[in-house]
């Protein structure tokens, strides 16, 4: 099972979910393969449903069931899937598609990306190689108090400041 997290801004992420009903129409993942957690949306998908919110106990059942985890840049989202050691993909969310205010998510995706190697989509034509790719992707645990990320981050954050 895949399990899209897509966060709670008040942005649309449809180029995420109109790239899902790409790959299910194309016959490349099943519809009901995916867990779609989406807040804020235009596109209405066609062949796979969302849900809105769950509480945490829910979504981190959904998470220890998944096979893989898709989600937008947020810290909580990313530091939960460590946390499980589970196969993530991130796709962050990006200021010109009208899906954030600005684009630290693709910030705070490279430091993840460079810190565990997890892979980052960008461009929506990469995803389906990222999930046929994902099992040469070994997951790595999150490193409680990590100094290194969080000095990192807050870098960043400064910066955008």
């Amino acid at each position: 099972m895949i399990f899209v997290t897509l966060g709670t801004q008040r942005f649309q992420f449809d180029r995420v979910l109109k790239e899902l009903d790409n790959l299910i129409e194309e016959g490349k993942i099943k519809g009901e393969d995916l867990m779609v957690q989406c807040v804020y949306s235009e596109y209405e998908p066609k062949h796979f449903q969302t849900f809105k919110l769950k509480p945490q106990d829910e979504i981190d059942k959904i998470t220890d069931e998944a096979d893989i985890i898709i989600t937008h840049s947020g810290t909580g989202s990313i530091i939960n899937s460590l946390k499980k050691q589970k196969r993530i993909i991130i796709i962050p969310r990006i200021k010109e598609y009208g899906e954030h205010v600005d684009s630290h998510q693709l910030e705070l995706a490279e430091v993840f990306s460079q810190k565990y190697n997890i892979p980052v989509v960008k461009d929506m034509e990469e995803l389906y190689n990222a999930i046929e790719n994902i099992n040469h992707y070994i997951p790595q645990k999150w490193e409680e108090n990590n100094e290194g990320l969080i000095k990192a981050i807050e870098s960043d954050i400064d910066a955008l400041l």
